[in-house]
């Protein structure tokens, strides 16, 4: 009797036989195929009798139906056809009465038969005269017996191979207790195995073997090219036949070599094989096989997935203590100064990331403050920037000035010799009783200074130096700035400028330097119009880059205060004082 079968979906394995008139599948309750599932329209699609001729037609559903993989509006089933409702897979099972154009039965191909004294592929039955069609209907309407034994050899196995999944959690170990079962499904087989294909050549490599002498699982297995070339290429049951197999008395083919893929999810993962050396294998053992072999490639994909999954739990969970000791090494919350205000915004891209910043003490009256970027993220550059930034800490009592510190950190990092691995920075030393910033650039974003209603970029040739930890031997400058009540240093990452939008265009250093010109408020307020104007850039695009801010402001009040304006002191000492014309190009401009 004509019927449908759910392979996938809510509805999976239940069977609805096809009588007289037609059948709606949908959501609605009241649908003859009653299908739980929100992807699915309320009355999605219909099975019909039409002519004599099963059809398909779908009425107007929001995801469309798919026969074989093809849209469709209307279209004739034929035999195991498999009909796409949503993520819901229908097998169509149609008797041998029901015909197609031309008057063929419609019972399509379980399995390739490979004769090898001939070079002829049978793929389908289809392809055999319609005497055989009719001597092989006879006899399979006439075995009922080996039918029933053929459904108690499927069920055993299944359950079997489904306690085998159950119990394992390992895919190597769940081969080899398959391996061992079909020895115990197939009486007449004297060997098994299965090869795998490996995820980066893609070659197929015999896993495990067994056969029925004393040494289970080893010795060598001599699979045919032919079995594997079919199975891998028409991706189904293989029977390769001897001399002996030719059609017999009764129209069947026997041979004594067997062959199905391993498949799920359309990933293919191996060959079962399967050989005898007397007597043979029939088209119904081909079958078994197969069933067996997409049994075994669900339980396959299953436990990779659960061993990936547990895989990335894993680095999720070293991620996350990592992320935690990152965040232990950078200032929970910036120094408490009298007369200076600090805002802080510090976001990775990822789990861990490769910016810092830092406050570090000098002495009582010089406070630096450092931002920087390893080149890198992840693991690597996290661990690369905790032991730079032990490195500044160490040695900052005994520097006094940014060049010296920085040549001395410079050639400990040297030392490390991680290829590759190396940090821009901006080091920057304030000194509480004269107002005074003395800074080097090693190949870090220019700081940024606003005094009043302008942006001034602190950029000098001589403090401008390269990356630490890529030349041996660094020269070193430093330049030095004078600042004033009011002025607001502001220190960024190439995550802020280099921010994008959706056409491919940089947020840049001129609408940064408009945006901290225009911006109201303290410090805290500054890097908050900072960030929303970024997001406002960037719209919906993914973060690319880590960002980093470390703004800081120069009240009236101050720790240590002398009772005189000390003058501006020119930056790098080549440049006209801060505030002067030649000075004050402002970028936002």
């Amino acid at each position: 009797m004509p019927s449908i079968v759910f392979t996938a979906g809510p509805n999976t394995g239940r069977r609805y036989k096809l009588a007289q008139g037609e059948y709606v599948i949908g959501r609605r309750s009241d649908c003859q195929i009653f299908v739980p599932d929100m992807r699915v329209s309320r009355q999605h699609a219909r099975i019909k009798l039409d002519a004599g001729r099963w059809c398909v037609e779908d009425l107007g559903s929001n995801n469309g139906t798919y026969v074989n993989g093809a849209r469709v509006q209307t279209v004739e089933l034929k035999h195991d056809d498999e009909i796409q409702i949503a993520q819901n897979r229908i097998r169509v099972e149609l008797p041998e009465g029901q015909t197609q154009p031309g008057g063929r039965g419609t019972f399509d191909s379980h399995v390739t038969i490979v004769e090898v004294q001939s070079p002829s592929v049978f793929k389908s039955r289809e392809e055999s005269d319609d005497r055989a069609w009719r001597s092989t209907s006879g006899i399979l309407s006439t075995t009922d017996v080996r039918s029933g034994r053929y459904l108690e050899r499927k069920l055993a196995a299944l359950t079997a191979i489904l306690e085998a999944v159950a119990n394992t959690d390992d895919p190597d170990g769940l081969l080899e207790r398959v391996v061992a079962q079909l020895l115990e499904v197939f009486p007449q087989a004297e060997s098994v195995g299965v090869l795998v294909q490996d995820d980066k050549t893609g070659e197929l490599t015999v896993k495990c073997t067994r056969s029925r002498e004393r040494t289970p699982f080893g010795g060598d297995l001599k699979v045919p090219g032919t079995i594997i070339e079919h199975v891998v290429h028409d991706r189904r049951g293989v029977l390769l036949g001897d001399s002996a197999g030719t059609p017999g008395a009764n129209g069947e083919v026997v041979g004594t070599r067997m062959g199905a893929p391993l498949q799920a999810q359309h990933t293919h993962y191996g060959v079962i094989y399967v050989e005898s050396r007397g007597a043979g294998f029939r088209q119904e053992d081909v079958d078994l096989l197969q069933s067996l072999a997409a049994q075994t490639g669900l339980a396959i994909h299953a436990t990779r997935m659960q061993v990936e999954l547990a895989r990335r739990e894993q680095l999720e969970r070293d991620l996350r203590v990592a992320r935690q000791i990152q965040r232990s090494l950078l200032p929970a919350t910036p120094p408490q100064v009298v007369g200076l205000e600090f805002a802080i915004h510090y976001e990775p891209a990822y789990q861990i990331g490769g910016d810092f910043y830092d406050f570090i003490w000098h002495d009582q009256s010089h406070l630096a403050l450092v931002v920087g970027d390893v080149a890198g993220k992840a693991i690597s550059a996290a661990l690369y920037m905790a032991r730079l930034t032990s490195e500044l800490r160490s040695r900052a009592g005994i520097s006094r000035t940014p060049a010296r510190l920085l040549r001395r950190v410079n050639e400990e990092m040297v030392k490390l010799g991680d290829d590759g691995m190396f940090s821009t920075l901006v080091y920057c030393i304030y000194d509480l009783e004269s107002r005074t910033l003395v800074f080097t650039n090693a190949g870090h974003c220019v700081p940024l200074l606003r005094r009043g209603d302008r942006v001034f970029p602190l950029h000098a040739e001589r403090a401008h130096i390269a990356p630490i930890g890529v030349m041996p031997e660094l020269e070193v400058g430093e330049a030095r700035v004078q600042l004033h009540s009011g002025d607001m240093l502001v220190l960024i990452s190439d995550g802020i400028h280099e921010a994008r939008d959706a056409r491919g265009n940089e947020y840049g250093v001129k609408r940064l330097s408009r945006r901290i010109r225009t911006a109201r408020g303290n410090a805290e307020d500054v890097v908050k119009a900072i960030l929303q104007d970024v997001d406002g850039h960037v719209a919906n695009g993914p973060q690319a880059d880590d960002i980093t801010i470390v703004a800081m402001a120069v009240n009236e009040g101050r720790a240590k205060r002398r009772t005189s304006t000390l003058p501006g002191i020119p930056v790098g000492g080549a440049t006209p004082p801060l505030g002067s014309k030649a000075l004050a190009d402002d970028p936002g401009e």
